[in-house]
């Protein structure tokens, strides 16, 4: 499916607008709607969503999409957004989950981060631009979601870092990041094949939407 055209109503007189939506499902073993073209590396199962590293040995389970890199991102707001299920609080080894990641420099990334002494997991979204950068962490407890598909959205509005979890408005931290590098490749499941911020738990549907 070609980068689909999605219309965003306007209110008022104002004339709708449209913006463009990239995909990677993640399900039956489908990686990336074209244009976007992922290979699948390491220890991952594939089924409804993929499974990553989640047996904790092998190496670590990530998607790379080498291609990501053609996303147009010069204009505001630039979402992000994912499906996980079978997420637990990170440990200390790990540090946090990097669900997906925008590479090299990690400039835009959805986390999922261990908080309150280690008892809680949260999802964050995180951008970096030319001018700043913010994390926003919050929504429900993922650690007691396991049994069912949360999604996970981060927006940068030119403003403003946003997060929404299921749609509901968890955390709006005011900054403008100026424009975000985005070179590629995109990585999901894993920051690489060793070391820290890998995920543990089972990710589909992830979604770019751009102006």
């Amino acid at each position: 499916m070609i980068a689909a055209i999605v219309a965003i109503a306007g209110t008022g007189a104002a004339a709708a607008s449209a913006a463009t939506t990239y995909r990677c499902p993640l399900t039956m073993g489908v990686v990336c709607d074209v244009p976007l073209s992922g290979g699948v590396h390491g220890d991952v199962l594939i089924g409804d969503g993929y499974g990553f590293n989640l047996r904790g040995n092998g190496a670590a389970g990530y998607v790379q999409v080498d291609n990501s890199g053609t996303i147009p991102m010069g204009k505001f707001p630039i979402s992000f957004s994912v499906e996980v299920k079978g997420v637990g609080i990170p440990s200390s080894s790990v540090g946090d989950y990097d669900v997906v990641r925008g590479t090299p420099a990690g400039n835009w990334k959805i986390e999922v981060v261990a908080k309150n002494n280690r008892t809680t997991a949260r999802a964050a979204c995180f951008f970096k631009g030319a001018s700043g950068k913010a994390t926003a962490a919050g929504g429900p407890d993922l650690n007691t979601r396991q049994g069912q598909w949360t999604t996970i959205t981060c927006t940068d509005t030119g403003s403003a870092v946003e997060l929404r979890v299921d749609g509901v408005l968890a955390k709006r931290v005011a900054v403008s990041t100026g424009m975000i590098p985005n070179p590629g490749p995109m990585l999901v499941g894993a920051k690489d094949t060793s070391g820290g911020d890998q995920f543990s738990g089972y990710a589909r549907n992830v979604q770019i939407d751009i102006p």
